[in-house]
């Protein structure tokens, strides 16, 4: 667990240390938020019965503090970042890859919650950058290196290096650098 918050921290700092590093463990609420997922996280997955209903209480905490729905049952990676901690839903079997950036307003959760085959949740890849109110539904893989873009409505796969943008979210494709220097 301590691993994945000091991972969470240098994320959240852009890899500082020192005062930078002191003032987010202080002052910054998103870090609060991400060391309470994963205390939620820990104890869910390793104490059994009481472990649930820690994490439970986590969950509620969250809820009502962040005005975030994050389940402790979601699988996070490391380096982990919530740019700002409210309106965030991650649900139960969400997987989310290492060095994600999260933008507030998102949702990851199912498509149809009547019909069981809509009962899946996102997979996201590492490197990835989820858009302000930005909605992933459904059993989706969204590949590594993925930028979704704002507001999108995320309900098919994307593909690793890829941009989605758009209701439905569509897949734009990424301007590579020009070499000569010019814009």
């Amino acid at each position: 667990m301590f691993d994945y918050i000091r991972s969470d921290l240098s994320a959240i700092t852009n890899r500082a240390r020192g005062f930078r590093a002191f003032k987010a463990v202080l002052c910054t609420h998103t870090f609060h938020m991400t060391v309470l997922i994963r205390f939620g996280c820990w104890n869910r997955s390793k104490l059994g019965a009481p472990g649930n209903v820690v994490g439970a209480i986590t969950e509620y905490v969250i809820r009502v503090i962040y005005a975030s729905d994050i389940s402790c049952k979601a699988k996070i990676g490391r380096y982990f970042h919530v740019m700002h901690g409210q309106d965030i839903v991650i649900g139960s079997d969400v997987v989310i890859g290492e060095n994600c950036k999260v933008f507030n307003s998102v949702t990851f959760g199912n498509k149809d919650t009547e019909d069981p085959s809509g009962n899946a949740q996102p997979t996201i890849g590492n490197n990835c950058v989820i858009g302000t109110g930005a909605k992933l539904l459904g059993g989706i893989l969204v590949g590594d290196n993925v930028r979704i873009g704002a507001n999108a409505v995320v309900i098919n796969d994307v593909p690793s290096n890829a941009t989605a943008v758009g209701v439905p979210a569509r897949v734009i494709p990424r301007k590579s650098p020009d070499p000569t220097g010019r814009a």
